[in-house]
């Protein structure tokens, strides 16, 4: 008997393997994403952002202030607050806080762009409110569902 249907054989169940694997793996591809990829990274945002409101509290029971700052004061002195901004995820977030009129501070981590394009991070924002009160108003991520 020839070699020819066996090979035939081969191939067509390589084929089909193949297309198994693609097909199920394109079904998943999102699910995958999200679960080995982009929540690794939004949990170490949710606890810097965590870290930053513990220090923000902090600093405003001793001395009745919060400390407003941009994502450039951040870039400029890896000690701001007495944080180990080092250990953030800042390659792919940008943090500041900003004092609002009613006295409340603001925490975000903004998306840089090129993580986003590049598919690492989700086009999405952090932020949490702090009250004057020492509680957090309200805290998560915008737009919720993506």
């Amino acid at each position: 008997m020839s070699a020819t249907p066996y090979l035939r054989i081969g191939l067509l169940a390589f084929l089909v393997g193949a297309s198994l694997i693609l097909g199920v793996g394109g079904v998943f591809a999102d699910s995958l994403r999200t679960a080995l990829v982009f929540a690794p990274r939004e949990r170490g945002v949710e606890n810097a952002i965590a870290q930053v409101a513990e220090r923000e509290k902090a600093l405003h029971a001793s001395s009745g202030n919060f400390v407003a700052f941009s994502d450039a004061a951040v870039e400029r002195n890896p000690s701001l607050l007495g944080l180990p901004w080092s250990s953030f995820p800042v390659n792919d977030f940008l943090f500041d806080a900003r004092s609002l009129d009613s006295g409340n501070l603001r925490l975000r981590a903004l998306p840089r762009s090129e993580p986003v394009v590049a598919l690492a991070i989700r086009a999405r924002l952090y932020i949490a409110e702090l009250s004057p009160k020492g509680e957090t108003i309200h805290s998560g991520w915008y737009p919720e569902n993506d």
